[in-house]
């Protein structure tokens, strides 16, 4: 099994050095894709410099004091990707993963009050056979509920690591998204319109900073009842 890849060609959302090594971490299947993940090894020696070597990293996730979304994570080669929240426990400090504006994936210092909540997009829903709604999220995760009024594009801000739904920020005019992709990526705007397509096409989502993009780019961090504080992507 390859555990490893050539740095020259490892996704380019990972934020790191591509030339002064030779090999890299991949990031195992999880509830991330390889292309819009990094291994948490890559995060913690890489891009937090809690490690120099391989070796460290290993024995300080060995030891528990590493968390993922609020759970204890042994497994150097976990997939991390958007939103999730990397926690230090010894140091007691929490971190976010978010897209700088060059659609890498970077990680921001998160405070203590939004270390337990993940903003989640959801990207389907499926109607169960016991007349419930199945959601299924932008990292791969499924949700029951009975809720029905929640849609596609909607963001649901959960606690973690129990998933409790907090807050939902819908896909509407007025409302603000973090861009995950396209030429705005890592910017904050407010939605204008929300263009929906009769044919296969993705909708369009048109901002009041006079751009626009797709809906899958459009992550919701915000509306008229509740924002998340989300830091805009570095360059």
């Amino acid at each position: 099994m390859i555990n490893k890849t050539k740095r020259l060609v490892i996704p380019r959302v990972t934020k790191i050095a591509r030339k002064n090594f030779f090999w890299g971490a991949t990031p195992n299947p999880g509830k991330h894709t390889k292309e819009s993940s990094v291994a948490l090894l890559t995060v913690l020696r890489d891009y937090l410099k809690l490690g120099d070597k391989e070796r460290e990293v290993t024995r300080m996730l060995n030891s528990g004091f590493i968390k993922v979304d609020g759970k204890v994570v042994k497994n150097r080669k976990t997939a991390v990707g958007f939103m999730d929240i990397i926690s230090v426990v010894p140091t007691g400090e929490h971190f976010r993963v978010v897209y700088d504006r060059k659609g890498r994936l970077i990680v921001n210092k998160e405070s203590e009050k939004n270390s337990s909540l993940k903003p989640m997009k959801v990207y389907n829903k499926i109607t169960t056979t016991s007349g419930k709604t199945q959601l299924v999220f932008h990292d791969g995760q499924n949700f029951i509920t009975d809720d029905k009024s929640i849609s596609t594009g909607d963001v649901l801000v959960m606690s973690v690591p129990e998933k409790k739904i907090q807050h939902i920020i819908k896909m509407q005019p007025g409302n603000k998204a973090f861009l995950t992709g396209g030429a705005h990526v890592g910017n904050i705007g407010t939605i204008k319109k929300v263009e929906v397509k009769e044919s296969s096409g993705n909708n369009l989502v048109h901002f009041e900073e006079d751009f626009s993009t797709i809906a899958n780019y459009a992550f919701m961090i915000g509306g008229p009842k509740y924002s998340f504080e989300v830091v805009g992507g570095e360059q």
